[in-house]
C-alpha cells in the first residue's frame, strides 16, 4: 500500500544518514568544488537517482508489475551513454552504431510486446504498456547520464563524497516531490515495512552504490555500462525463481538480441571519457 516515491524517499533518508560520516571526513573537498560540480551533484541525485528510480518502477507497474521487462529495457543505457558522449564530447557516431542500434531497438520491442503489432496493441489497450516501456527507457537515459556525470565528478572528488551527495540531492528532490503531492505515508508504516526499507536502502542503495563509485573511479564509463548488463540477467533469474514472472519465447529472443547488440556495441567503443565534461 506504499507509493514508489515514498519508499524511495525513505531509502534516501537512510542512505543520507549512512553517508554523513564520510562527508564529514572529506569536508575539505567542498572548499574547491566549483558550480559545475554542484550541477553534477544535482543531476546524479535528483535525476539519475530519485527521478530515474520513480520512472523505472512506475514503468514496471504500468506493464502489470513486470520488472523483468523494465530491467531488460534498461539495457538501452549504453547506447544513451554513447549518444551523450557524442553530444558533450563531440564524438562522431559511426555506421556501426546504427547497425547495432536497430537490432537493439527490435529486441527491446520484442521484450515488451512480443510479435503483437503496434496497431493491435493500441486498439487492445496496449498504450498502457507503451507508456510503461517509455518510462523505463527514459529512466535508462537518466542512468546513462548519471554514469557519464559521475565519472566526471570522480576525477577530482572522493568516491564517498560523490556517493553521499547523490543521496542528499536525491533526498531533497524526493522531499519536494512528496510535499507537493501530499504523498507522505508515515501513518501506514509498520515494523515490517521499516525493517524491509532499511534492508533495501543499505544493501541495494548505500553499499551497492559505494562499490559502484569505487569501481567507476578507475573504470571507463562505457565499460561500467557493460558491467551493468549483469543486473537484468540476475533480476530475470530472481523474478523467474521467486516471483514466477516468466518470459515467452519471443521475449527471450528479444532479450538475447538486445543484450547481444548492446554488448557488441559497447565493446566496440574506445570509451567515454566523461572527465572532459566538466
Amino acid at each position: 500500500g506504499l507509493s514508489v516515491s515514498f519508499i524511495a524517499f525513505l531509502e534516501h533518508i537512510f542512505n543520507t544518514l549512512a553517508s554523513l560520516p564520510a562527508l564529514i571526513r572529506h569536508r575539505q573537498e567542498f572548499k574547491t568544488t566549483n558550480w559545475k560540480q554542484w550541477v553534477g551533484f544535482l543531476y546524479i541525485g535528483a535525476g539519475a537517482s530519485a527521478l530515474a528510480a520513480i520512472l523505472f518502477v512506475k514503468g514496471a507497474v504500468s506493464m502489470n508489475y513486470n520488472f523483468t521487462v523494465a530491467a531488460l529495457l534498461q539495457k538501452f543505457q549504453p547506447i544513451f551513454a554513447i549518444i551523450l558522449a557524442a553530444i558533450f564530447l563531440k564524438e562522431k557516431l559511426a555506421i556501426k552504431f546504427w547497425l547495432l542500434a536497430i537490432p537493439a531497438l527490435l529486441g527491446g520491442y520484442l521484450v515488451t510486446f512480443g510479435l503483437t503489432s503496434p496497431g493491435v496493441l493500441w486498439q487492445s489497450g496496449g498504450a498502457t504498456n507503451a507508456l510503461g516501456a517509455g518510462l523505463a527507457i527514459l529512466a535508462a537515459a537518466l542512468w546513462a547520464g548519471g554514469t557519464v556525470v559521475g565519472r566526471s565528478l570522480l576525477k577530482n572528488l572522493n568516491f564517498q563524497v560523490v556517493n553521499g551527495m547523490r543521496f542528499i540531492f536525491g533526498l531533497v528532490f524526493l522531499f519536494g516531490y512528496m510535499a507537493l503531492s501530499n504523498g507522505f505515508q508515515f501513518g501506514q508504516m509498520t515494523g515490517l515495512f521499516w525493517r524491509n526499507t532499511i534492508i533495501i536502502a543499505m544493501l541495494t542503495g548505500f553499499f551497492a552504490l559505494l562499490l559502484y563509485y569505487y569501481g567507476l573511479k578507475s573504470t571507463k564509463a562505457s565499460i561500467a555500462t557493460l558491467m551493468e548488463l549483469g543486473y537484468p540477467l540476475a533480476l530475470t533469474v530472481v523474478n523467474w525463481v521467486f516471483l514466477g514472472i516468466t518470459l515467452n519465447a519471443w521475449q527471450i529472443s528479444g532479450a538475447l538480441i538486445l543484450l547481444a547488440s548492446v554488448t557488441i556495441f559497447t565493446l566496440s567503443q574506445p570509451g567515454v571519457e566523461a572527465e572532459q565534461v566538466f
